[in-house]
């Protein structure tokens, strides 16, 4: 049976921001149906090469909305207890792809751009899906999506100081509400 979405945000084809009413200029599509839009940014050094993710859950009530950290971590974190060691691997995969990616440098490489760590992570990392959480893509996207958007601005920290401080976590250097409150919005 195919899934349904709200059909005010995703018309089959394209998945629309309402207010400003704008068509996201890439769209992922997770393998439990949860719609990843980038649409244009308007922040940072670079106002034109930036983006905003915003995700469409399946449901016909379902409304689109910006992704915060606490959904991905909180994931990672449940996982934790049964898969401590392959959640640290993810956690410090993401860390070393942050240190060697480089930003976009035109609007055409953004709007272009090929994930290039969802398939290792989703392959490698399959064991650990699990049901009424989010699926291993989804989180694989987000995280990849949030380090390029961080390069974008030179000086940025927040993004990397996260993938940090859940890594200390796993490692037993920090509490679970120092993970929690990293991953709220506008902590620095």
């Amino acid at each position: 049976m195919p899934l349904a979405y709200n059909q005010k945000y995703y018309d089959d084809t394209n998945l629309t921001q309402l207010r400003p009413r704008v068509v996201a200029f890439k769209t992922y599509k997770t393998k439990d149906g949860t719609l990843i839009g980038l649409f244009q940014g308007n922040r940072g050094v670079r106002p034109d090469i930036d983006f905003v993710i915003k995700v469409l859950v399946p449901g016909v009530e379902k409304v689109l909305t910006p992704p915060t950290h606490t959904f991905w971590v909180v994931d990672l974190l449940l996982k934790i207890p049964q898969y401590r060691d392959d959640v640290r691997s993810i956690v410090q995969y993401y860390i070393d792809f942050y240190e060697r990616t480089t930003p976009f440098t035109s609007v055409e490489e953004r709007d272009n751009y090929q994930l290039e760590t969802v398939e290792e992570i989703t392959t490698r990392f399959a064991h650990i899906e699990q049901p009424y959480t989010l699926s291993l893509d989804y989180v694989a996207i987000v995280i990849e999506l949030f380090c390029k958007n961080e390069k974008i601005n030179p000086g940025a920290y927040m993004f990397r100081n996260l993938l940090l401080t859940l890594r200390d976590y796993v490692d037993g250097n920090k509490h679970y509400t120092e993970v929690l409150q990293s991953a709220m919005p506008g902590f620095r």
